[in-house]
């Protein structure tokens, strides 16, 4: 498939229903095929979309997908990426994971993470192409932590 350019924006309030339809779509059958589909939830989707920060990759006008973040300790949480069906395989989820990393560095964070579920290949494969580390989580053996650090930047 041919490669997406993405316009990378912050959300808009208009943008919610789409955010909310993707996530249906996508993420919660990622936790059922995992073995947890009770990971998922809407409201508590909904209630992460109000407190992080969002982010929307666009594709002439469409939403090609989205990443969520939050600051956490000393690094940036990727809490959420989300790829519209319609573009996976077309390095969106790429340019969503570059953006993250881009704003862990200019808010001088030391660390990007992730946690995923431990059968979920493609999202590890995309991680560790990132330079990402996985380890396991201890407290959710069904979890991986994937994590890259950035050099410490003096203020």
């Amino acid at each position: 498939m041919e490669r997406a350019l993405c316009e990378i924006r912050t959300v808009r309030d208009t943008d919610r229903s789409m955010l909310l339809l993707l996530a249906e779509e996508t993420l919660h059958p990622l936790a059922a095929a995992a073995g947890h589909p009770e990971r998922y939830h809407t409201a508590e989707f909904l209630e992460l979309l109000d407190r992080a920060d969002v982010f929307v990759g666009e594709v002439d006008g469409e939403i090609a997908g989205y990443v969520v973040v939050e600051s956490e300790d000393d690094g940036l949480a990727l809490r959420c990426l989300c790829i519209n069906p319609g573009f996976e395989d077309r390095g969106v989820a790429d340019q969503l994971v570059d953006w993250a990393e881009g704003l862990a560095v200019n808010w001088r964070l030391e660390r990007l993470v992730a946690h995923i579920p431990a059968v979920d290949e493609q999202s590890l494969r995309l991680y560790r192409g990132h330079g990402f580390l996985a380890t396991p989580d201890p407290g959710r053996p069904d979890l991986l932590n994937v994590a890259k650090r950035f050099p410490a930047v003096e203020s």
